[in-house]
């Protein structure tokens, strides 16, 4: 369970794809006329109102013309990122200066 202040899994997902679509500077009505997305479906899954399938995901990245894991990579960046530091925390512990010994 997430918290009100943490972005939920269709949130960070829908951000993703929405920031890829800007970055290609699309518009909701040029997906629609590539695609057979509805605008207000697509509006939602950006926005993290509704849950999408992976198809789906697979459907609107070909819109985009990207590889779907662009989506996955951009969207939990944060916690990729934060996994790794957490390993190499249990691997070699926490960082010691001088000062702090």
């Amino acid at each position: 369970m997430t918290s009100h202040y943490e972005p939920n899994i269709y949130e960070k997902i829908g951000g993703a794809l929405k920031s890829i679509r800007l970055e290609k500077k699309m518009t909701l009505k040029d997906i629609e006329a590539i695609s057979d997305l509805a605008g207000p479906t697509i509006s939602n899954i950006e926005r993290g109102k509704q849950n999408v399938s992976l198809g789906w995901i697979v459907h609107y990245s070909n819109a985009l013309q990207i590889n779907p894991s662009e989506v996955f990579l951009r969207a939990f960046k944060d916690d990729f990122q934060t996994q790794q530091l957490n390993k190499m925390y249990e691997r070699f512990g926490p960082y010691k200066t001088d000062e702090t010994e």
